[in-house]
């Protein structure tokens, strides 16, 4: 293998069909901080080819949709066994699934195929200063789940629920935390493992809390629950 400029940044290509990588390849090249090293079809070719050039890219573009090993599949091995080697996915798909499913393998960015290509390059230099890139609408979409869980959580907290208790003073501090891990949507044996008690003492704890809210079981009690928003 010939000597890498080592002043340039080492890329591996992989997309299964060859117009596209060889399109992709002659961005790449065309932009001075970076130097493809190889041009794969498929995620288990990359694996090899890291394993037996024993070269790590600092780098790897990988297309979604791959035959053998895709490029999901791909990226979650990669960021497993290296993690600071940068890997970015390529679709030509930004529907919510593939979007859930780029975020779950760790990916540093995500390319549109339908992208023009000075934002294909201006992401390329964005995730070699260490950020995070992907589409419009991931990072929407992204913030919208960020937004429902951080709800989720404020309204699961110890003060959200008394507030909306009016601060009642007969119940105890056990009995408050039944009935947030109750909010959370757990169940008798979660909550008994999570405060280390038996389900029976859980069973006994929430029959108090029953009888001081004056209600007769747990579905009325997760009425009120229920009921409760920011």
């Amino acid at each position: 293998m010939g000597v890498t400029n080592l002043s340039k940044h080492t890329v591996v290509v992989a997309e299964s069909q060859t117009l596209f990588r060889d399109m992709i390849t002659n961005f790449v090249e065309d932009m001075d901080e970076f130097s493809v090293i190889g041009k794969l079809t498929n995620g288990q070719e990359v694996i090899e080819f890291i394993e037996e050039k024993e070269i790590r890219p600092y780098l790897c573009l990988l297309d979604i949709h791959m035959p053998v090993m895709d490029g999901l599949a791909c990226a979650k091995k990669l960021k497993t066994e290296y993690p600071d080697m940068k890997v970015v996915l390529l679709s030509a798909y930004d529907d919510e699934e593939s979007i859930e499913t780029v975020l779950s393998v760790c990916a540093d960015g995500y390319i549109l195929k339908s992208s023009g290509l000075k934002e294909f390059k201006d992401i390329l230099r964005f995730i070699t200063e260490g950020k995070f890139v992907a589409p419009q609408k991931l990072v929407q979409y992204f913030s919208k789940r960020l937004d429902a869980l951080l709800q989720i959580e404020r309204e699961s907290s110890l003060h959200f629920i008394k507030e909306h208790f009016a601060d009642r003073t007969d119940l105890n501090k056990r009995e408050w935390q039944i009935i947030q891990l109750l909010k959370k949507g757990w169940t008798n044996r979660m909550i008994a493992e999570e405060l280390s008690i038996s389900e029976g003492t859980v069973k006994n704890y929430l029959s108090l809390v029953y009888k001081k809210l004056d209600i007769k079981n747990r579905v009325e009690l997760l009425q009120m629950l229920s009921k409760m928003t920011g």
